[in-house]
């Protein structure tokens, strides 16, 4: 049975006029009538299904936000720990050209640190690369790469460097020394 059927059944059992019960009840007629109408209860569903909603949406919007920053979180740890394949990911980083000077080697060497410089004054980062054999004339490498994610590594000749130097820069390898350059890791920023 509907609540508005029974407010009308309760108030015709206690004989009262729809104007009698407003009086007891300190509401106008017109409320009693929508009560027995059934109008408050379509209100109240309306407003039930309303909240639900604003429920399900302010959860979903929370869902989003923590699934955003759990992703961007995960984007400044590889960014700032040089994790490669999360580098490769970040949708925010570009490709870029950049120059470094290697070890000069006859034979094939594992994975190196070099210093890879990203611009014209010396800013960069160390990063380890596989390396083929280098000739002492031939030690300079255009690097392209995405954050830590070196794509590709091309040896060239000095006078292709990048960058412009001064006289008395010589473009010289110089391996990595954990006390001296610091630990091996890059900005918290995943944007660049």
């Amino acid at each position: 049975m509907e609540l508005g059927n029974v407010i009308k059944n309760k108030r015709n059992k206690l004989q009262l006029t729809q104007e009698q019960l407003a009086v007891k009840l300190h509401v106008s007629r017109q409320t009693i009538s929508k009560w027995e109408n059934n109008n408050v209860v379509e209100k109240i569903s309306q407003d039930v299904t309303g909240k639900k909603k604003y429920k399900r949406f302010a959860i979903t919007l929370s869902i989003i936000g923590v699934m955003t920053l759990s992703f961007l979180g995960l984007l400044s740890y590889g960014h700032h720990y040089q994790k490669e394949y999360i580098d490769l990911i970040n949708p925010f980083l570009k490709t870029e050209t950049s120059y470094a000077v290697m070890p000069i080697t006859n034979k094939p060497i594992p994975k190196k640190d070099i210093y890879i410089q990203n611009d014209a004054f010396g800013n960069g980062f160390w990063q380890k690369v596989y390396a083929g054999i280098i000739e002492k004339d031939n030690h300079w490498a255009m690097v392209s790469h995405k954050g830590s994610y070196v794509f590709s590594l091309k040896l060239i000749d000095k006078k292709y460097w990048g960058y412009p130097r001064s006289k008395y820069e010589t473009l010289t390898y110089f391996p990595y020394d954990a006390r001296g350059n610091g630990p091996r890791t890059s900005s918290w920023n995943p944007f660049h």
